[in-house]
């Protein structure tokens, strides 16, 4: 090689590094920022106290809350209908975040009764917190509805509390509502607390279930998902445990129909792991109705090239399962598309699954969408119902501001 060749390449070879050193310099806090936490210190009484679902079935319930910061050995939840009041113990575990440290609670309800209305407190460090009361359905129904939103990621004092109550007015007949990940803006106390404003008196009144969104990890090379995550939505600690690792999983029965629940802001490695769960909840399922949530959108209507990772791990058994209904939020939009390249003609999908795509957020994204999506819409935050019945599960998505329904789809499934 000539000296002018050598002279060549070294400049080629320095201009990549630099184009590359400048590329990640301009990227560098979209990877690796993680915002301050600003110091907090958790309330002496009971706060932030959330219905969902047991690990023991379908009248199994969990309720968490916070409390200070040690654990009271003491701590229970207080249990009555018309006729008894029991006393659950309470399992109690402080988290030490990066500004602060608090003491969650968990306590499960088992064998509750169909269709029956209980009230409930949680009593910490000898206070009571106020009265709840939820309802149960009976199993055996072959109908039911319940309320899914996308991301929601509010701002400090935002308007989400108001649009979830709205939603939950004009759709009295919702039995739970699913948030698909994304539900805070970020990891910090801070919009922990803004996420248990905007859910206040619906997260005490019905079972609330939330999957991961990479808005609930911290951004280091391999990302992380706080502890208190899950102490937060306790339904993943048990999967946790028997499986040794930090998937944020879960699955559950309800009716006729059974959710599963993915954890997809994670690398190839713990992917696998998933997909190995995921076959094991396929291959035990009996249920008529099938329902996947995670968070990245099988197929990106942002850029067709996102999220391939994600569509290679699950996507074909998911398919092959015969799911119904694929529920994802992530890119800021609301949409719905098959597996098929053409896009679903009329308001019957009879090639399921349907993948749909929604968000309750201040924030909307520029959309690239391919032929397959339709409709697009972006530009306001949306919503939807999913009413299930023994024939099919439909899809109704509504604007949250207006209240406006602005698409409907039956699943049928062969």
């Amino acid at each position: 090689m000539t000296k002018k060749c050598k002279k060549y390449t070294w400049l080629t070879i320095a201009l990549v590094v630099l184009g590359l050193g400048i590329w990640a310099y301009t990227r560098w806090d979209v990877w690796f920022g993680n915002p301050p936490e600003a110091p907090y210190t958790a309330s002496k009484t009971p706060t932030r106290v959330l219905l969902t679902f047991g690990n023991d079935g379908e009248l199994s319930r969990m309720v968490s809350w916070m409390c200070g910061d040690k654990v009271d050995e003491n701590a229970v939840l207080l249990l009555a209908d018309s006729t008894d009041t029991v006393r659950v113990k309470a399992i109690g575990e402080v988290f030490e975040s990066r500004a602060g440290k608090a003491a969650y609670y968990r306590a499960e309800l088992k064998g509750l009764k169909a269709e029956h209305t209980y009230s409930y407190a949680v009593k910490t460090n000898g206070t009571l917190s106020k009265w709840y009361s939820f309802t149960t359905s009976n199993p055996e129904s072959e109908s039911f509805s319940f309320l899914y939103m996308g991301d929601v990621q509010d701002t400090i004092n935002g308007v989400a509390n108001i649009l979830l109550k709205k939603a939950i007015s004009r759709h009295p007949e919702v039995e739970f509502v699913a948030f698909g990940g994304d539900l805070i803006e970020r990891p910090t106390d801070a919009y922990f607390a803004e996420t248990f404003r905007s859910i206040d008196s619906v997260c005490t009144a019905m079972p609330i279930v939330n999957i991961t969104g990479n808005h609930d990890y911290l951004k280091y090379l391999i990302r992380k998902c706080e502890r208190r995550f899950a102490l937060t939505f306790p339904y993943f600690l048990k999967g946790m445990e028997e499986r040794n690792d930090n998937n944020h999983l879960f699955s559950f029965v309800y009716h006729n129909t059974q959710f599963f629940l993915l954890d997809s802001e994670r690398g190839a490695y713990f992917l696998l792991q998933q997909k190995s769960w995921l076959k094991d909840r396929f291959d035990e399922c009996n249920t008529k109705h099938k329902i996947v949530m995670l968070h990245h959108p099988l197929y990106s209507v942002k850029n067709k090239n996102n999220n391939l990772i994600e569509r290679w791990v699950f996507n074909d058994m998911i398919q092959e399962a015969g799911v119904e209904l694929v529920l994802q939020g992530h890119e800021h939009g609301y949409t719905h598309c098959t597996s098929y390249e053409e896009p679903l003609k009329g308001n019957e999908c009879r090639n399921p699954p349907l993948y749909t795509v929604s968000h309750c957020a201040p924030k909307n994204y520029n959309l690239k969408p391919t032929e397959r999506f339709s409709p697009v819409l972006s530009g306001s935050r949306y919503y939807q119902v999913i009413r299930v019945d023994e024939a099919a599960v439909t899809m109704l998505g509504y604007d949250a501001n207006t209240q406006e329904l602005v698409d409907s789809v039956r699943i049928i499934n062969k």
